[in-house]
């Protein structure tokens, strides 16, 4: 069954803020959410949470694959993303009420085979040799204006690598697609749960 609501990406949006406010306060919930009936809760795709403070990014982080239940997986990336962006500064409890979440559902991955794989806008990419790996999000290239292989040479740079590293046989490109959940204020999100 699939929730035509809009309650399963209400519910999704909850879980993840409820995962920043539970790390951030390491107090417990008052009580406890039951997710909708849908189907979509038993895939195990990748999940992005991603925290914004006055529109500016505060923290960013996912899995670009999950070994646990959707709901699972979205409480530990929105405490990851609270407290594990190497970028930013933890969060701390003073600034929940000020936060926007935004949550990312991943498709399965699949191996590029040509350039004409990426739809700008549609699909995100993961560029890895080595230990260098660099995930970016389909949102970043249509955000930046850029067309596929500045997408590829952004993401080669973000890995550490050379931006035209995308053509070299011993580089992993991988692609996804991607549902973005513009979940507004964390902290209306978790009202009469915590």
């Amino acid at each position: 069954m699939h929730d035509l609501s809009g309650e399963f990406e209400k519910q999704v949006c909850q879980i993840a803020s409820l995962g920043v406010w539970q790390i951030v306060t390491g107090r417990p919930m008052k009580k406890r959410l039951e997710p909708v009936d849908d189907h979509r809760w038993n895939e195990k795709g990748g999940v992005f949470v991603t925290l914004r403070k006055a529109g500016e990014v505060r923290g960013s982080m996912g899995m670009l694959e999950s070994a646990t239940s959707l709901p699972e997986t979205l409480f530990d990336a929105g405490a990851t993303a609270a407290t594990h962006d190497a970028r930013k500064e933890p969060i701390d409890e003073n600034e929940i009420s000020y936060l926007e979440i935004e949550v990312t559902l991943l498709s399965k991955i699949s191996k590029m085979d040509s350039i004409d794989d990426l739809v700008v806008g549609e699909t995100g990419i993961i560029v890895s040799r080595g230990d260098n790996r660099a995930v970016l999000l389909p949102s970043v290239a249509e955000e930046n204006g850029w067309n596929q292989e500045q997408f590829l040479e952004a993401c080669c740079e973000k890995a550490q690598l050379s931006h035209k590293a995308w053509k070299d046989p011993n580089t992993l490109v991988e692609y996804f697609h991607s549902q973005t959940i513009q979940g507004g204020s964390l902290s209306r999100k978790i009202e009469g749960y915590i």
